[in-house]
């Protein structure tokens, strides 16, 4: 947020202001300051004080016509951002479903948020599943097929300071590092029981383009369910990563 430079700091009615302003050129095209005026009931001297300030962030634009302001280059960029996201979480879901249609199982889609396995969609097979994994649900990056996949593509020095985080007994820690090599080296998390009794569940990396994790996929279901097919459930789990990788769904 800019700096209101007759305060040292913005003051929480300030920065209402600012949203207010904002606000109002998602609604509208172009405004001049009287009009802005009109619908916030912000006196006109402060709006040009906002509005000046909001130029300089970019965040407004003037326009050709004198008097007139239009949403800026800064705002723009916010909009494609949210639109690109959007898009990326429709990816996610439709793969998820495929996923999930595919294998009769639940497919969720997983990511890093600080040294926690975050749940950010998920689509349940026919048959329920009781599960820990949820839509907004996370997890410490500690056991289960889906931490253990993204915890081990990490990179090094942000997977060291994670385990570290945990506070585990070397004893722990070593048999930690253990299984994040062997994860490694197969290519994909896969664990029975680990997070919920009786529930098997596999995990392969997603990575975008230059190599860099963007979450992970991953099936669930009822372990004597999986045993029998878990070739095919392996394998459409990596196809799923795959997909929403742009095929560095593995390395």
């Amino acid at each position: 947020m800019p700096t209101d430079p007759n305060h040292s700091v913005i003051t929480e009615g300030n920065a209402s202001r600012f949203v207010d302003i904002l606000l109002e050129f998602a609604r509208h095209r172009t405004l001049t300051a009287a009009q802005i005026t009109k619908t916030t009931g912000i006196p006109a001297s402060a709006v040009y004080r906002h509005l000046a300030l909001l130029v300089q962030s970019g965040l407004v634009a003037q326009t050709r016509r004198r008097g007139q302001y239009s949403a800026g280059p800064e705002t723009l960029r916010l909009a494609a951002n949210f639109h690109q996201e959007a898009m990326v979480k429709g990816r996610i879901s439709e793969q998820l479903q495929l996923l999930s249609d595919e294998t009769q199982e639940l497919a969720a889609y997983l990511v890093v948020r600080g040294s926690e396995a975050l749940c950010v969609d998920a689509i349940e097979g026919p048959q329920m599943l009781r599960c820990s994994y949820s839509p907004g649900r996370s997890l410490p990056l500690l056991k289960g097929a889906s931490a253990l996949a993204l915890l081990a593509h990490l990179d090094p020095r942000e997977q060291s300071r994670i385990v570290a985080e945990f506070g585990l007994s070397e004893a722990d820690a070593d048999n930690l590092n253990h299984e994040l090599q062997i994860v490694q080296g197969r290519g994909f998390g896969l664990s029975y029981g680990a997070v919920d009794a009786g529930v098997w569940g596999v995990s392969f990396p997603v990575f975008d383009d230059g190599g860099q994790l963007l979450g992970a996929v991953s099936t669930m279901a009822p372990a004597d369910r999986a045993v029998r097919r878990e070739k095919q459930l392996i394998a459409s789990t990596r196809d799923a990563a795959l997909a929403l990788g742009h095929g560095e769904g593995t390395r």
